[in-house]
Parts: C-alpha cells; sequence; structure tokens
C-alpha cells in the first residue's frame, strides 16, 4: 500500500491521515470483535473514516498532531453503534422440509402450490426491546 501522497493530491492532509492510519484502525476493530471477521472489521474502519471526515475535514477543522486516540474513539463508538443496532434483531430462516411444519394448516398461494401459514424469513425481537 502506497502511504505518501503527492501534496497536489491531498491538500487538507486526510489522504495521507487515511493511508497511514487505515491498517492500525482496522487491527484494532478486528481484534475486538467476537469473531475474525475481516470484512465488518473493513466496513467499521470506513466509517470511523467517514465520521471523522464528516466531523472534522469538511468543516476545515483538520487533525493535529497524534491522531490515534481520536480514531480509537471513533472505532470504539462505531462498533457500539452496529452492535447495539444488531441486538435486537436477529434473522432466522425457515426450513420448509422440516418436521415442525407437518400436520400444520396449508395456504393456497397464487402458483397453485401449498406453503405453510408461517413460513420465510422472520425478525425475532430479543430482549424484549426494539
Amino acid at each position: 500500500m502506497r502511504t505518501t501522497v503527492p501534496p497536489s493530491v491531498d491538500g487538507d492532509g486526510f489522504t495521507q491521515l487515511y493511508a497511514t492510519f487505515l491498517p492500525r484502525v482496522e487491527g484494532y476493530i478486528a481484534a475486538r470483535l467476537p469473531r475474525r471477521d475481516s470484512q465488518l472489521a473493513e466496513d467499521l474502519a470506513a466509517e470511523v473514516f467517514t465520521s471523522l471526515w464528516r466531523s472534522r475535514y469538511a468543516k476545515g477543522r483538520p487533525v493535529e498532531g497524534a491522531p490515534w486516540g481520536l480514531l480509537a474513539t471513533i472505532a470504539q463508538r462505531r462498533m457500539a453503534d452496529h452492535f447495539r443496532l444488531c441486538r435486537n434483531y436477529r434473522e432466522t430462516a425457515a426450513d420448509m422440509t422440516s418436521w415442525q411444519y407437518a400436520n400444520r394448516d396449508l395456504t393456497s398461494g397464487n402458483s397453485g402450490a401449498w406453503s405453510p401459514l408461517s413460513s420465510g424469513l422472520g425478525y425475532h425481537s430479543m430482549g424484549g426491546a426494539v
């Protein structure tokens, strides 16, 4: 990965900051995930830098000094937001060949096929919160 950017391309220093700290932010996030998921770490790292851009660079206030503390704080908050949103809903697939659909009421579909009344993906609320 190229870590040096010509000054004419990077007037505010964001590209240099991104290129320098992206591997460290991804590693920080990946180390704190319940299971190693590199794609989720990449997505959350992208959200970290997007949040940094919106809060600082888009307003003309670049980060001076060592920005690692700010990046780590944003990363922790993005991970908390991700898991807070995921905690309440879990997708479960319904297997139509399963024994639990035996001897159940069936409904006729438009195609002429018969299917159980409750089928497909279901969303289950966990913990009583929505």
